[in-house]
């Protein structure tokens, strides 16, 4: 038995259950499975941190098992289980779960990008601190009404800036272009968060967890 592979199964079933609750509408469901992918998250989590405490004691002994770079019991790397994608994936249904909770339903048009019940396209971004007080983002360079910055911090809370259409429209064109993308950061100044402090695109504090515009 690979309890980190039952683990990863488990998640997957927690996942598409909680997929077929949100296009069902069956609000109860979405926050009960919710909560299981955030418990298990919190086990794989706990799996990694362990497995790291202990690929580190190896290092400074100098034994030569090292060699394998934090290789995981399944194979996998720890860059693959906590690649920005795959937390990025996790933290958005997080967050559509909570929505569906308060009577927010928003359906998916494809990867980032979703419509509101009233029509508005939203992108839905996120980040984790990589830097402390700091986080970079990015979306497709595509129309959007409104715009979610989700931004993790370091000690696992999850910050949602709902920036509405006037503001957007302000700020999009003057976001960096690479790629086909549209580049930013968060920057948080004691209880202030600002967009690309260096542009002046101003604080964005006032957006925070303001979800009436995705009604």
């Amino acid at each position: 038995m690979n309890a980190f592979e039952d683990l990863k199964r488990l998640r997957e079933r927690a996942r598409k259950e909680m997929h077929t609750a949100m296009q069902e509408g069956e609000t109860k469901k979405v926050v009960r499975f919710a909560r299981i992918l955030q418990e298990v998250d919190g086990a794989l989590q706990a799996v990694s941190l362990a497995v790291e405490g202990i690929a580190a004691q190896l290092e400074a002994e100098g034994d030569a098992a090292t060699a394998d770079e934090g290789t995981r019991p399944d194979g996998s790397s720890l860059a693959d289980l906590h690649s920005a994608r795959a937390r990025g994936r996790a933290s958005r249904e997080k967050y559509l779960g909570r929505l569906l909770a308060r009577g927010i339903q928003l359906t998916q048009l494809n990867g980032r990008t979703f419509r509101t019940s009233s029509g508005k396209r939203v992108g839905i971004a996120y980040a984790s601190e990589s830097h402390a007080n700091r986080w970079r983002m990015s979306l497709p360079d595509e129309q959007y009404d409104l715009l979610v910055l989700l931004c993790e911090t370091s000690s696992g809370e999850t910050l949602d800036f709902v920036l509405p259409p006037h503001y957007v429209k302000t700020v999009w064109g003057r976001l960096t272009h690479s790629t086909n993308q549209r580049e930013w950061h968060v920057q948080r100044f004691g209880r202030n968060y600002e967009l690309e402090p260096k542009k002046r695109l101003g604080q964005i504090t006032i957006y925070l967890s303001r979800l009436e515009p995705l009604r």
